[in-house]
């Protein structure tokens, strides 16, 4: 990671001295999150996670003689956990290269998240990491066309040393809508391996998941902003290779219902099948990125949610989670989940929303 960061500064040096046509580029994201998770089951933890976190940016860009859009951004990630010390404050880098090209994208080096078209599931993606993690460390390829687009990223966790696991996944996610009907999936490959010699072997783990699904988007036809239904089906490969008998092969039913009319919004979530987290007691999100009820085979979530702000440059919103699983019942949770961005950063390029509202 050094070696990239050192090699992208250099470029941005160059940038400076050689272009006549640069354009000073400028962004600035703050996240502010209050989080209260009231839960009553075994594998997840009651808690209330409180914080703001802090982005700028700077950086350069150009326009080729080809019509491509070239952007040199260097940054930083504040993290700042309310009700702790500033020595308990995180700092994450951000720096990478972004290139535009009529329907083609390429961003390298530690990338926001915000740059994805489409927000990744919570069986992906855990709420507790978004807040904490913003950047995906690799890069980000991407193609959209008028009715879809098919997106790869590169996400390198964790590099290796005596103290660090080496870690890295793989995500390629596509979408296709002809009118109404819209088809598309997702496949995962996620990598745990051992720290640095001398270091002791805990062994190698592996997480695959392959998710296609069909869909109804009805949002032109019904008096809403937005309203879709997704069914799909979830198969999993999860293997922990130091042990003999670690293959464990999930399957389940996924469902998801979206619906949104002016600030107020509905969103569910149907997962019934088997525990797509096997290794999660032993592992954690060392290996497992998703959120750890999908351990429990049978569980829904529905969110109600509202937008107190909803700006190109701002957006707020107020959310009521409900998690129903057979072992813990009923658990609720509370979001307030505030984005504000106004650099010069075209506000499209970057999604104003967080956490899949």
């Amino acid at each position: 990671m050094r070696r990239l960061s050192l090699g992208l500064t250099v470029a941005f040096l160059f940038l400076c001295t050689s272009s006549k046509a640069q354009e000073l580029l400028y962004d600035l994201e703050v996240l502010s999150y209050f989080d209260n998770r009231e839960y009553k089951v075994d594998f997840q933890r009651p808690q209330t996670i409180l914080g703001m976190r802090i982005a700028p940016e700077l950086g350069l860009g150009m326009t080729d003689e080809n019509q491509g859009n070239h952007k040199l951004m260097l940054g930083l990630n504040y993290i700042q956990p309310l009700g702790k010390g500033i020595e308990e404050a995180l700092v994450k880098p951000t720096v990478y290269y972004r290139y535009v090209n009529n329907r083609f994208r390429v961003n390298l080096g530690a990338v926001p998240f915000s740059y994805l078209i489409e927000s990744l599931p919570d069986y992906l993606m855990y709420d507790s990491l978004v807040y904490m993690h913003p950047n995906m460390q690799g890069g980000l390829f991407q193609y959209v066309a008028p009715r879809g687009y098919v997106e790869f990223l590169c996400d390198w966790r964790s590099a290796q040393s005596l103290e660090r696991y080496e870690a890295f996944r793989l995500i390629l996610q596509a979408r296709y809508q002809q009118e109404f009907l819209f088809g598309g999936g997702r496949i995962q490959l996620n990598h745990l391996a051992n720290r640095a010699r001398p270091a002791p072997r805990t062994g190698v783990s592996d997480d695959l998941i392959v998710h296609p699904y069909l869909g109804l988007d009805l949002s032109q036809l019904l008096p809403l902003d937005s309203i879709a239904i997704q069914t799909g089906y979830i198969v999993g490969y999860q293997r922990d290779r130091s042990v003999l008998e670690g293959i464990h092969l999930p399957q389940a039913f996924y469902m998801e219902f979206f619906a949104r009319w002016k600030r107020f919004g509905l969103k569910n979530v149907l997962y019934a099948g088997d525990n797509l987290f096997p290794l999660y007691p032993v592992k954690g999100n060392l290996l497992n990125q998703g959120d750890p009820f999908y351990q429990a085979g049978f569980y829904n979530r529905t969110d109600a949610f509202v937008y107190l702000i909803s700006t190109k440059r701002a957006s707020c919103y107020l959310s009521f989670n409900f998690h129903y699983t057979r072992q813990g019942g009923l658990n609720h949770q509370q979001q307030l989940v505030l984005r504000f961005n106004p650099g010069n950063i075209l506000p499209i390029e970057k999604s104003m929303t967080a956490l899949g509202k």
